[in-house]
């Protein structure tokens, strides 16, 4: 029977234990009764024997009762004493004085001492007056023995038990049938209930026999209804506004306005994560030059076949490249980022140069379309970035037909600083894992409501012989080569270390990729917990939405798994891919993050607020918690709290610090006496 939560008892076990506690009561005291009826009618049977036996034996020594004739009298008892039926027979003269004496010890060997003491029996002891002619000689009394009673009453105990075990047995048996059909519809509407606490809104088109099961159905159907309805167009409301400010219409890219917002919070996150001096990311320009003629001398149902074509060009050159963006900002023009070196991204920018000159034709008089790359760090600013890329366009445009693309990459590349190549990231990740210690940074997720910390996200940086190595390099390489799930492994065992040693605060973690669809780290996962059970109690993981994406109904299975082992779930960058929401649905997770590039700018761009709002009130119906990450300033913190976020984490409540101790009470207690500290914050939240 399903249980939510894990807590109380199934309503089912409580049935079978209140039929199994009155079947056995009912058996028990049944069968006690009977013994002690048979009991009592034994008593009555051996008292009406010794009187019989006292008042016959009695007239038959009537005659013997002289001195001289007195051993015929006791030849008379003895020979009915033999018989075994009796305890003791006593003739007792009227002076009190002894005449005749015989006696039995009382035991049985046949019937449990036991038995005997819990049902004693008390053989009544029959009496009758003898007479020596015309006076009284004495009186006779005859006690009769219980042990034939006490045998009858073991067997008929033994044939009683035996009986009514088969009854208890047979009536349990139907119990369990008449129980299980009761049972049955109120489980269906269980696990209905049970599946919609897990976000999935399952319909019970079946009716039953129990009125009050009917109702409970019908109410709960009613229930999933208007939640699925809520959902659906909550859902579609936040879809249009994404789409309306964020997509490209024809490609269902990200337009420019999604472009900018995008990169500036990535160049955000490397600057706050101390990526410096890594030429880490590749930035490029695709421009359709011919786009204006086809448009012109086709149609614009030709054009959008070009765009389309181009498209595809792009997605199946960078497929293989974890983490690449592709937006559309303008009607020919597209730029791509991939998170990797410049070198280790030029095989796949020859593809798409290749790919996008092998289409030239006279069709196309600009050509079908050139490529320009170049790589960036943290320190670039996007305005940069744009004119070093145009410029190039430029170069290359006027060098159409010369082999202007190889050109660009050369003139690139001399502005770049000497990488790693993929054999020399390889070494060096095997080397983390073999040898590198792990340090941690953390920042809190605060609720919205109060002071108190919900959890604090863990930033996980390696060092090895003594130099850090930066992380987003890092990750994107051992993604390519499949390693990111090792990383994790050594992240998460780096951290029960940590939990053994006092960690005493609830800890989120990200996992990668590779980590959130591999069976192999479920695997490790579950035998890796159940070993740290005892003090690793409040772990969260957090997962990517785009790495959610790739397959839903795996990461749903390893989500399910990680749920049993008590180990809460957040999708972080949520809305990154803009693509539909109903994947919520089903998935059992507690918390989204939204991606930062909706907080950011939220007090300039009215149209985020709505976005926001839209995406509380769709989680908010399923159960899930929406935290709002990069809250840089008071307004935007107010402001979210006014949009209904539960909660909140940036630059505002704490940046990111490094984890000194294995205890973070202390830092947390810092962060909510500085956050009472500031400036009528408790007085705007919500």
């Amino acid at each position: 029977m399903p249980n939510f939560n894990g807590r109380g008892i199934s309503l089912s076990v409580q049935l079978y234990a209140l039929v199994i506690f009155l079947t056995v009561v009912s058996f028990t005291v049944r069968l006690l009764m009977n013994v002690d009826h048979t009991r009592d009618y034994l008593n009555d049977q051996m008292a009406s024997h010794s009187q019989d036996a006292a008042t016959s034996l009695g007239l038959s020594i009537s005659p013997y009762m002289d001195d001289e004739n007195l051993v015929i009298a006791d030849t008379m008892m003895s020979a009915i004493f033999d018989s075994g039926y009796y305890q003791s027979m006593r003739f007792v003269t009227h002076e009190g004085q002894v005449k005749l004496n015989r006696e039995n010890p009382q035991t049985v060997e046949s019937v449990p001492a036991w038995f005997m003491h819990a049902f004693e029996l008390t053989p009544p002891t029959g009496s009758s007056e003898v007479n020596d002619g015309w006076q009284i000689a004495g009186t006779l009394y005859v006690t009769s023995h219980p042990g034939v009673s006490y045998l009858q009453l073991w067997q008929y105990a033994q044939r009683a038990f035996l009986s009514s075990l088969v009854i208890l047995i047979v009536s349990l048996i139907i119990a369990h049938f008449i129980l299980r059909a009761v049972l049955k519809p109120l489980h269906t509407v269980t696990e209905q209930a049970d599946a919609v606490s897990r976000k999935q809104f399952v319909h019970n088109p079946a009716t039953y026999w129990t009125k009050e099961v009917n109702v409970l159905a019908g109410a709960i159907n009613a229930m999933v209804v208007n939640v699925q309805k809520t959902f659906d167009s909550m859902t579609k409301h936040a879809e249009n506004l994404t789409r309306d400010a964020y997509l490209d219409k024809l490609t269902a890219l990200g337009n420019r306005r999604a472009f900018e917002s995008q990169f500036k919070l990535d160049l955000h996150d490397l600057a706050e994560h101390h990526q410096a001096n890594t030429s880490s990311h590749t930035i490029g320009l695709v421009s359709l030059a011919s786009l204006q003629s086809v448009n012109r001398d086709f149609g614009y149902q030709a054009g959008d076949a070009y765009v389309l074509e181009a498209v595809e060009i792009l997605k199946n050159s960078f497929k293989n490249i974890s983490g690449n963006k592709i937006y559309r900002i303008a009607g020919g023009s597209f730029i791509f980022t991939l998170p990797h070196d410049l070198e280790l991204c030029l095989d796949q920018v020859q593809l798409v140069h290749e790919s996008l000159q092998s289409l030239s034709s006279s069709r196309y008089p600009n050509g079908f379309g050139n490529v320009v790359v170049t790589g960036y760090n943290e320190q670039d600013t996007l305005t940069d970035l744009l004119a070093r890329l145009d410029t190039l366009a430029t170069t290359d445009a006027a060098n159409l037909g010369q082999g202007a693309a190889t050109s660009t990459y050369q003139a690139v590349n001399e502005q770049t600083t000497p990488s790693l190549g993929l054999q020399q990231w390889k070494q060096l990740i095997n080397d983390i894992l073999a040898t590198g210690e792990v340090e941690f940074s953390y920042q809190p997720v605060k609720a919205a409501s109060s002071t108190a910390i919900i959890y604090n996200e863990l930033f996980a940086r390696f060092s090895y012989q003594d130099d850090l190595i930066a992380n987003a390099p890092l990750f994107a390489m051992a993604e390519r080569l499949d390693l990111t799930e090792e990383l994790d492994k050594k992240i998460i065992m780096a951290l029960g270390e940590l939990s053994k040693n006092g960690l005493d605060k609830p800890v989120a973690v990200n996992i990668s990729r590779q980590s959130l669809h591999s069976a192999h780290f479920s695997s490790w996962l579950s035998q890796f917990m159940r070993d740290a059970k005892p003090y690793m109690t409040e772990l969260y993981f957090e997962v990517n939405e785009t790495a959610l994406l790739d397959n839903i109904n795996g990461a749903t299975n390893n989500i399910n798994l990680f749920k049993t082992h008590g180990i809460k779930l957040c999708i972080e960058r949520f809305g990154v891919s803009f693509s539909s929401f109903k994947y919520l649905r089903g998935l059992n997770v507690d918390f989204i993050k939204l991606d930062g590039s909706y907080v950011r700018d939220l007090m300039q761009n009215p149209d985020n607020n709505y976005f926001i709002q839209a995406v509380t009130q769709i989680c908010h119906g399923l159960g899930i918690k929406v935290i709002a990450c990069h809250v840089e300033d008071e307004a935007t913190y107010h402001k979210l709290n006014e949009l209904h976020c539960d909660a909140s984490q940036g630059q505002f409540i704490q940046a990111p610090l490094k984890l000194a101790h294995n205890c973070l009470k202390n830092e947390c207690d810092n962060v909510v006496n500085t956050l009472k500290s500031r400036t009528d914050l408790n007085n705007h939240g919500t």
